[in-house]
């Protein structure tokens, strides 16, 4: 994997620890704000690995498949699940920053910035995660979920699908675009803090 072209993703530290006369809550803030990087590598790197099908490389894709195993055949679900899993991670970490760690007012508002571009990968891990319900059409109250189509994991193009609980329709792009906007309010998210 060429990792030069996914440098431009890296979040930038402006100090080694978080100024601050209570040094737990600055450790404690440092160390989820290091999760968060983490998970958002974790996000770069399933998107570098992803390879959707495509208008140009569809005839190529077609004389592949018939001799892909089906192990290399679930490889771009697994990035998927990756790239899913998570950007929720990091909102779930943003969410526990803003509650638990007195967060400033700049960080609450960039979290719900945030909940409302990633918010709805929470119903596209819950279904990928309770697949035993999903598959059956049920919710996790075990009534039928109202819908007319029941997608499981499908790809149009780069758009990765699942049908939530609620019955509607959840999908992410894998692509650059919600990294680069991840990576924005990210950043602002760093930058609210006084680094030393």
């Amino acid at each position: 994997m060429d990792t030069s072209k996914l440098q431009k993703f890296d979040l930038s530290f402006p100090g080694h620890w978080i100024a601050g006369a209570n040094r737990k809550w600055a450790f404690d803030t440092a160390l989820i704000l290091r999760h968060i990087e983490n998970s958002f590598i974790e996000a770069v790197a399933a998107f570098s690995l992803f390879r959707p099908i495509t208008k140009e490389n569809i005839e190529t894709f077609l004389a592949e498949w018939q001799s892909r195993s089906r192990y290399e055949g679930c490889l771009n679900g697994l990035y998927a699940k990756a790239f899913v899993y998570s950007l929720d991670a990091i909102e779930k970490l943003l969410s526990r920053l803003c509650r638990d760690l007195s967060a400033p007012a700049s960080v609450k508002l960039l979290h719900q910035e945030y909940q409302q571009k990633f918010g709805h990968l929470k119903h596209i891990r819950d279904s990928a995660i309770h697949i035993e319900d999903r598959g059956r059409g049920i919710n996790r109250r075990q009534s039928p979920i109202e819908t007319n189509l029941l997608v499981l994991g499908s790809f149009i193009g780069n758009r990765f699908t699942f049908t939530g609980e609620d019955g509607k329709m959840y999908e992410i792009k894998i692509s650059e675009t919600p990294l680069i906007c991840a990576h924005q309010i990210l950043q602002g998210v760093i930058n609210a803090y006084i680094w030393e």
